[in-house]
């Protein structure tokens, strides 16, 4: 049988050369290796995703409850989801962090132009990934994070606003944007990544990995057969990779707000923090010249970084011997991280609204719709049973679980209430009492 397939398929042949024959300097970085970790994330990112599909509805009806039947009756659907969304966080940092060691390291130099710019564009397609993704769990931050994510993509000249419009599929964000989005994240972006993975590989394959410390024209020691040092140190960096992914993932669950409300013009969205960089930079652009932050500038380095290779024609791969690359280099890292500190600085104010009753009956949703589309939370806070303390407190205005009305009493409340406090006659009385009934459901339970 063994013999039956290596005739027809090739299969050990093609597992021996894979394995055994791209034997790798001895002058090779241990930090090689973390293009290797990349991958292993890649894959558990990809894995955990497939699972989330199973349960995920990509429609704005369903797609919030999914997430959350997901995170509370799965079984290990919580941890599943944020696997996925740390992971994500992973993998763009080792992918920016394994650009780095090909830059300071000289590894782009001749012969592997093509293996630099299939990283670069494997970085951006990873980023990729991660802004289609950010809408599907359709809740605040999601909806009004991707809302200005497109505003800027739209201040790109000619077709800025034209990819927007397709992206949307409309005028405002729904379920058609939401079916693209998912289209995008779950089929096109990862069929885009597994092929440039699988060309890079091949280049990397055809002229092995770079000697470090070497000129372009001086030739490598080899290490000895398979499995090689650079072997065992590749596989203890993925294996570490994917371990720091679930320790994160444990200590730091994927957040999920109140399901996204278009009308709430109070909210300030956040991005991702390795999104904190970018969007702080557009803050030095106002006014028309927004387009330079957030098209021309990232462009212009999208373009020297492809084109490094070509006009870098220092034969040397040390970096002491490359002063300008090495100045260039920590320039930018001091920027890109300076911008990120101070991004993060930057904290939003609005308050946290609980989410809706999951499988509440249509007078409980009745109630909490109306409940945020008044501001009740502006005025009351919630202290939820898990600690989570939600909504504004106002001395005057008591919190949601002290509330001791019943629905009906807090119906004749709302329509004649005290001089310090709205009254809400545009509200019928069914409306009035639905938002009593959800009041009633925040009661704390003794």
């Amino acid at each position: 049988m063994l013999a039956f397939l290596e005739n027809r398929l090739g299969l050990f042949s093609w597992l021996r050369e894979l394995g055994g024959t791209a034997r790798p300097p001895r002058e090779a970085s241990f930090l090689q290796g973390l293009g290797f970790a990349t991958l292993c994330v890649l894959a558990l990112v990809i894995v955990t995703g497939i699972g989330i599909s199973f349960h995920y509805v990509p429609s704005a009806d369903h797609a919030y409850d999914s997430i959350r039947v997901l995170e509370r009756d799965v079984t290990g659907g919580a941890l599943m989801r944020a696997l996925h969304y740390q992971g994500t966080s992973v993998l763009v940092v080792l992918a920016f962090l394994d650009l780095c060691v090909w830059f300071f390291l000289g590894l782009y130099k001749r012969p592997r132009e093509f293996a630099w710019i299939f990283g670069i564009v494997l970085f951006a397609l990873i980023v990729g990934g991660a802004f289609t993704g950010y809408l599907l769990p359709w809740d605040q931050n999601a909806w009004f994070a991707t809302k200005v994510r497109l505003g800027i993509l739209a201040s790109a000249p000619e077709l800025g606003p034209r990819i927007r419009d397709i992206l949307q599929g409309g005028s405002e964000l729904g379920s058609m944007s939401l079916g693209r989005f998912f289209t995008l994240h779950t089929m096109v972006v990862p069929l885009l990544i597994g092929l440039v993975v699988v060309i890079r590989g091949r280049v990397m394959r055809r002229h092995g990995m770079s000697p470090v410390g070497l000129r372009v024209d001086e030739s490598p020691t080899l290490q000895g057969p398979f499995p090689s040092r650079t072997t065992w140190s590749k596989a203890f960096l993925g294996i570490l990779a994917v371990a720091a992914c679930f320790v994160i993932a444990d200590r730091w669950p994927a957040e999920l707000e109140a399901i996204a409300d278009p009308a709430d013009s109070n909210y300030q969205p956040r991005p991702e923090w390795y999104f904190f960089g970018p969007f702080e930079l557009l803050k030095f652009f106002k006014g028309g010249t927004e387009a330079i932050g957030a098209f021309w500038l990232p462009n212009a380095l999208l373009v020297v970084l492809v084109l490094l290779p070509f006009f870098d024609r220092n034969p040397e791969r040390r970096l002491r011997k490359r002063p300008i690359c090495l100045i260039a280099g920590a320039l930018f890292l001091v920027t890109i991280g300076t911008l990120t500190w101070r991004g993060s600085q930057d904290k939003p104010t609005h308050y946290k609204t609980p989410a809706h009753p999951l499988h509440a009956t249509a007078e409980m949703r009745l109630g909490y719709d109306l409940t945020r589309k008044e501001g009740c939370f502006s005025c009351h806070a919630w202290n939820a049973p898990d600690g989570i303390a939600y909504g504004q407190e106002d001395k005057d205005a008591p919190p949601m679980e002290d509330i001791e009305y019943d629905p009906e009493d807090l119906s004749e409340l709302l329509l004649e209430p005290p001089e310090e406090m709205p009254a809400y006659p545009h509200l019928s009385e069914a409306q009035r009492v639905a938002v009593g009934k959800y009041v009633e459901s925040l009661r704390s339970k003794d």
